[in-house]
């Protein structure tokens, strides 16, 4: 006997529902994710392809990891980022606005093979960032070109450096170079004196060829043999890698410290998916995976487990090595002066060189 219409229509009807419940249960959280330009976007979505548990959803940064910031203030608690990439210079001011989930040990096991100077916390202690990356700021000499061996920070006086040196801007790498100077003689970013005596003797001296204002045309006087030494970056090491012979001056000197910056993820506290984002970050600031990230764009890896490639050699230190060769410095504080710094630059320094 055939089926009555109505049954039909029950059957039908129930049919649907079932397959709209199958597909909710079977639906994955999606994670919203903020990340930096290439090569980092590149080297986190192959990451991703490794990963079932979640579907991602990607944005990048526009005009550097601070330009966020105005924008999660004016929509908060309604930010759409479950998880940021960010760097030292802004983990202090998110931490201070409430913005970012606590972090343990439990949510985030990799955490335990993370130096705990590389972790940025709240005034209570509390873990608010998972880092994968450190990179930095150093002194790098040209091999080929200089004229004399640089054992220590002093030797940049040396009269056989007359015109060798390009010197960046305080806009530059937030004007640690000036800081380094200030450390090899009892000064810091706090106390920032010394350092400025330091430069302007260093531009009386003639020894400053140009001022730089970019990091390709600090590349390109380094290519060209316009000058053969340099305050440079990870970025600029590897670019120059395959071109001219370049050392950088780390691990030679403690008057030759490395700035060290810390990069990595930082998991928004209004987040709907915080477990999720855990569990991802987990994952990809493991061992392998932390070495795969760090292999693609150039820093060390924040897991002590995990190894450096060639290139971020110079800036990778062991716990015996960081405080003589490596210095992290308060890279927030440095971004309230860069203004003031930037006008000194150009009034006191500037005109002598």
């Amino acid at each position: 006997m055939g089926l009555k219409r109505r049954e039909v229509l029950q059957g039908a009807a129930a049919l649907g529902l079932s397959s709209i419940l199958s597909s909710e249960v079977h639906a994955k959280e999606a994670l919203t994710v903020l990340e930096f330009p290439k090569p980092y976007v590149d080297a986190s979505k192959k990451l991703a392809e490794k990963w079932d548990k979640t579907d991602i959803n990607w944005a990048i940064h526009v005009g550097g990891g601070a330009a966020i910031l105005g924008k999660i203030k004016a929509t908060w608690p309604n930010s759409p980022y479950d998880l940021i990439g960010e760097w030292s210079g802004v983990f202090p001011l998110m931490i201070k606005e409430g913005w970012l989930e606590t972090i343990t040990l439990a949510d985030v096991p990799n955490l335990a093979d993370v130096p705990d100077r590389f972790l940025a916390k709240d005034d209570k202690g509390n873990i608010k960032t998972i880092p994968r990356s450190v990179n930095g700021g150093f002194f790098a000499v040209r091999t080929d070109r200089c004229p004399i061996e640089i054992k220590t920070i002093e030797d940049l006086l040396n009269p056989k450096l007359k015109g060798q040196i390009s010197w960046p801007p305080p806009t530059a790498y937030s004007n640690m170079a000036t800081v380094t100077l200030a450390l090899a003689r009892g000064g810091n970013e706090f106390n920032l004196d010394p350092g400025w005596k330091f430069l302007e003797e260093l531009a009386k001296s003639g020894n400053i060829g140009r001022v730089d204002q970019s990091s390709v045309q600090n590349q390109n006087a380094i290519t060209t043999g316009e000058i053969s030494v340099t305050y440079i970056g990870t970025d600029s090491l590897v670019a120059l890698a395959n071109k001219v012979p370049v050392k950088a001056l780390t691990k030679v000197d403690p008057s030759l410290k490395a700035a060290q910056y810390v990069e990595g993820w930082v998991i928004m506290a209004n987040s709907k998916n915080k477990r999720a984002a855990m569990e991802f970050v987990n994952f990809v600031v493991s061992q392998d995976n932390i070495e795969f990230f760090n292999e693609a764009t150039g820093g060390a890896p924040a897991n002590q487990k995990a190894k450096p490639s060639a290139s971020a050699a110079p800036i990778h230190f062991t716990a015996q090595e960081q405080d003589k060769f490596a210095y992290l410095p308060d890279w927030a504080y440095m971004t309230t002066q860069l203004d003031a710094w930037a006008k000194k630059f150009e009034q006191d320094i500037v005109p002598k060189i």
